[in-house]
């Protein structure tokens, strides 16, 4: 638990497409908003639906490659997030085992896992 009680939950940086906004450069934007890194290349994954029939969302995932801290963070209002790296194979062991809680991060990390083993 995080002090005042409240659980840590891993996830991955996301957010929303301005206007005609690029994917691959709204990838990169949220990214370094989020987290102050920013990335060399950013490489679409895949796209999914995961409510489909109930909500109006489509989830793109991007990989990125070559990231760097460059900056901070430049989080909305409503946002508090706190920066981590960790080695992939234990992203994968947490999507897997219950220890990643928000589904979207744990389907794109099991997504990658699909694609890269």
């Amino acid at each position: 638990m995080a002090a005042g009680g409240r659980a840590c939950h891993r996830g991955l940086p996301a957010g929303n497409v301005e206007a005609d906004e690029p994917l691959a450069e709204a990838a990169r934007r949220e990214l370094a908003e989020e987290t102050g890194y920013e990335a060399a290349a950013v490489e679409f994954l895949v796209a999914h639906e995961p409510s489909n029939g109930l909500l109006d969302a489509t989830y793109h995932y991007f990989v990125a490659h070559g990231c760097a801290p460059t900056g901070e963070q430049d989080l909305d209002d409503n946002e508090s997030i706190r920066v981590t790296t960790a080695a992939f194979d234990e992203l994968r062991a947490a999507a897997l085992g219950g220890g990643m809680r928000d589904g979207r991060s744990a389907l794109g990390v099991l997504q990658y896992a699909l694609r890269t083993d």
